[in-house]
């Protein structure tokens, strides 16, 4: 049987800094989230050098 490697980033959610793990395989730019807590959505705007992404809010909490 083949192992099931699935890796997971966290995200800090740029309004209530909560954290939220998604998938690394979502990590690309104009992929969206919406945080678990205050219900706000942001998207990746950039990745940078690292590997790490960059966020921005595209719609406040409802």
């Amino acid at each position: 049987m083949g192992s099931l490697n699935i890796l997971y980033m966290k995200i800090i959610c740029p309004e209530c800094k909560n954290d939220k793990e998604i998938k690394s395989d979502d990590i690309e730019v104009g992929r969206w989230f919406e945080c678990d807590y205050c219900g706000v959505s942001f998207e990746i705007s950039k990745i940078k050098d690292d590997g790490s992404p960059e966020i921005k809010i595209i719609e406040e909490e409802k």
